[in-house]
């Protein structure tokens, strides 16, 4: 193993603990700025988020220059993992938003990784902008908060925005991520992922209850016990609405009481928003490879799984599944599988002994846990008919390729100017190794539906 490729593991696995583009560099348009009018709507229309698609443009790079004193610099310095805003402005395509807070990003995982001994180790550090937070009214294109990925572990410097958009394509409701240049009073950050945040504008813009339930970050129905090292109960992994966790232990509780797998799948299908969801979800999910989400159960002491969000809707009370932090996908086979044997998802068969995978965390098979168990499955034939729509109706490999394409043809002399990126010469070959991942995994997926037509039979039927 490379010391890079060591590095993104090592990267990977701090997070563990914790928590396209449609133009090329000669034809991309300088960036969308909205009408007049636009302008007007967007100061009224305060409860959707980027309702025009400006920030959220697929064919623009755009430039946003953070401008901090130096005394509020160095106070974020002094304690750089303390998650405290400071008091900056930020110039964007000319116009100036002030005050905003910003603070650097990573919660428990990555961003006290990249810090050791009291120095910073990482070439780039992940960002968090908000703009309300010293002006309750202040927005951007009606965005409270903007998330600034480092991709550190991703050089091809692409897997997150390509797979928030596989997700999309499959009807998930996820976020919008694009990429973008970051400043430092006028000194260039490099390239990031800009990725839209998951919070009451997100859920007042996607669900038809106006955004008025609860939003969980990284609790499992049936595993609700099982929690992180910064949550003391519940209610600490509600991340916006109520702080009324009744709805989330009702739906635990019933699940974990019931005495059968196929009791168990009838209790989740009846607390799901809508169920094709669920599917659609599993089949952008596998279909990348995304093998540090719901699939990933690290025991910290406790197991369980992060990178996701259910949302509560307020007025059916029933959940629907949300992805967040992309980064790790893609990969074929993925680490967890290539370096420390983890069976996959849907190998039921497996033994639940726990495994040692990166730095030593032991881990669980994923179908150990009861409910990924019933959706690998029962809801077998329901996954496979949500990736064959998702591969061979709704996109394609073709398609993925020409993303790729025109991403690369995008990024091109971003990534040669950023002075804290992967590297040209590397970016290039790992870009090149991306076309032959994205066909290893639509091989694999194929492969699972063309078992299931010759033999209808699902995970554990021998």
């Amino acid at each position: 193993m490379n010391l890079r490729i060591g590095a993104g593991l090592a990267l990977a696995a701090a997070l563990i603990v914790a928590a396209v583009v449609f133009a090329t560099v000669a034809d991309s348009p300088a960036p969308r700025m909205p009408s007049e009018a636009a302008e007007a709507t967007i100061g009224v229309d305060q409860q959707r988020s980027d309702p025009f698609g400006v920030v959220f443009d697929q064919a623009t790079v755009r430039t946003y220059n953070i401008v901090i004193s130096d005394e509020e610099f160095a106070r974020l310095k002094a304690d750089p993992t303390a998650e405290v805003y400071m008091q900056a402005a930020v110039e964007i395509d000319g116009r100036r938003y002030e005050p905003v807070g910003i603070r650097y990003k990573g919660f428990f995982g990555m961003l006290r990784f990249c810090f050791q001994g009291g120095q910073q180790v990482c070439d780039k550090l992940s960002w968090k902008l908000k703009f309300n937070h010293y002006d309750p009214a202040l927005r951007y294109h009606g965005l409270k908060r903007l998330n600034f990925h480092s991709m550190n572990s991703d050089e091809t410097q692409m897997r997150e925005v390509l797979s928030y958009q596989v997700f999309r394509d499959a009807g998930v409701v996820a976020p919008r991520a694009v990429h973008a240049l970051l400043e430092l009073n006028g000194e260039p950050l490099g390239l990031f992922a800009l990725v839209e945040d998951i919070d009451d504008r997100f859920i007042a813009d996607r669900f038809r209850d106006r955004g008025r339930g609860v939003l969980y970050k990284e609790i499992w129905p049936g595993n609700i016990e099982s929690l992180w090292v910064f949550q003391e109960n519940l209610e600490d992994a509600i991340a916006r609405g109520p702080l009324d966790a009744s709805g989330m232990r009702e739906f635990s509780e019933s699940f974990a009481s019931a005495e059968t797998n196929e009791r168990r799948y009838d209790v989740l299908v009846d607390y799901l928003q809508d169920s094709d969801d669920l599917f659609n979800y599993l089949a952008a999910d596998r279909l990348s490879d995304n093998w540090d989400g719901i699939v990933a159960w690290y025991c910290v002491p406790e197991c369980g799984n992060h990178n996701y969000f259910w949302y509560q809707d307020a007025l059916s009370g029933r959940y629907t599944l949300i992805p967040w932090d992309l980064e790790n996908t893609w990969r074929s086979p993925s680490p967890i599988r290539r370096y420390f044997q983890m069976p996959d998802w849907d190998d039921v068969d497996r033994s639940c002994r726990r495994r040692a995978v990166f730095l030593d965390i032991p881990a669980l098979a994923p179908h150990c846990d009861p409910l990924i168990h019933s959706m690998a499955t029962l809801g077998w034939e329901r996954y496979i008919e949500a990736s064959r729509e998702l591969m061979r109706e709704t996109i394609s490999q073709e398609l993925m390729h020409e993303r790729v394409n025109r991403l690369t043809k995008l990024l091109d002399q971003y990534v040669e100017a950023d002075p804290y990126g992967p590297g040209y010469s590397e970016w290039k070959e790992n870009v090149g190794r991306l076309y032959e991942e994205i066909d290893e995994r639509w091989a694999y997926i194929d492969a699972k539906i063309e078992a299931w037509d010759a033999t209808g039979k699902a995970p554990g039927e021998g």
